[in-house]
């Protein structure tokens, strides 16, 4: 079964998935209570905010470690993506265009308690100088260990956002443009996680007479609904 399976679906939205094993090597995410759980892992609170940031904002990791204290709009709670770093060179990033991506609460006191003055970077060594990506994927291995879930590379962090929108209910549209996606057609990888899934607009289908009925149906006290 491909990587939309029915099967990889299901047993990704399963709420106690099994550690360490992965459905689908190609696409995986945390659920709400995964990220949770993560989070409550890492107790350096320097990695902690790698986390939360790449969970609470989608950012590729090249645009995280590029990213500079002058891209944080604290005042409007959102952060500008506007470049990436490639082994240690910076670059635009993968669109060549700027987004902006409003953060939380949560994130927004957990970068003012990492400020800091060694760099104009926000994510960097002590001396001041650029993180790696294995950085970040160190950090994560050992925090996804010390919260016994599966290992995950980093761009699942980038679809754990992502997901996480989806299953919340917000408009593909806007997922599409806090994620950078230039089309449409790679963010629907998602919409088998929207509530509902279509199936309440699939009754504009019924015939007036069927969807009165329903519309009884649904309204009726439970003992007066007639059982099959």
């Amino acid at each position: 079964m491909g990587r939309g399976g029915v099967l990889g679906n299901v047993v990704r939205l399963l709420p106690g998935r099994v550690p360490g094993v992965r459905p689908d090597p190609k696409w995986d995410f945390l659920s709400p209570a995964e990220s949770t759980q993560l989070l409550a892992a890492e107790r350096d609170p320097e990695k902690r905010t790698f986390l939360l940031f790449a969970l609470r904002t989608g950012a590729r990791a090249g645009e995280q470690l590029a990213l500079e204290w002058g891209d944080i709009d604290f005042a409007n709670k959102q952060v500008a993506l506007r470049r990436s770093m490639a082994l240690g060179q910076v670059v635009p990033t993968k669109s060549g265009r700027e987004r902006r991506v409003p953060f939380t609460d949560e994130l927004a006191a957990a970068l003012k308690a990492h400020r800091h003055l060694r760099s104009k970077l926000v994510f960097c060594r002590d001396d001041g100088s650029p993180l790696t990506l294995r950085h970040l994927l160190t950090t994560l291995r050992s925090a996804c260990r010390r919260a016994g879930l599966r290992q995950l590379r980093w761009r699942d962090m980038r679809h754990s956002f992502g997901s996480q929108l989806a299953m919340a209910g917000v408009p593909l549209r806007q997922v599409q443009v806090w994620l950078g996606h230039s089309s449409i057609v790679t963010t629907q990888r998602y919409v088998h996680l929207a509530p509902g899934g279509g199936r309440e607009l699939i009754g504009a289908l019924d015939s007036p007479a069927a969807r009165a009925n329903q519309v009884q149906t649904d309204r009726a006290p439970a003992h007066q609904v007639a059982k099959p």
